[in-house]
């Protein structure tokens, strides 16, 4: 993937998502997006473009959506997988202790 930056946007249901994508492709430059699933949004912009990052945030919130992440590219993913690792260590503690209670 290219170096760049990723705005995600959450939404309530698929017509606010499609609200949002309807007004991304009416910008005069359309950036990269990806429909990720029926409440989830993905556009990828350059680093140095902060007015069209903004651009898209206005169109997330316009549109009744959530700005989940506005971060480097790939920085989201890292981050959440990271946390359910963290929360997967915590069930398996949480499993063991009990087990140990139990005996």
């Amino acid at each position: 993937m290219p170096e760049g930056w990723e705005v995600r946007g959450l939404f309530g249901n698929e017509y606010a998502l499609e609200n949002a994508v309807d007004e991304l492709k009416r910008l005069e430059r359309v950036p990269d997006f990806k429909v990720l699933d029926r409440r989830n949004l993905q556009v990828i912009l350059s680093k140095s473009d902060t007015k069209g990052r903004d651009l898209v945030k206005n169109i997330i919130k316009i549109a009744h959506g959530y700005v989940e992440a506005d971060a480097p590219l790939g920085q989201y993913d890292a981050k959440k997988a990271e946390l359910k690792q963290k929360k997967l260590k915590e069930y398996e503690e949480k499993k063991k202790l009990a087990a140990q209670q139990k005996h």
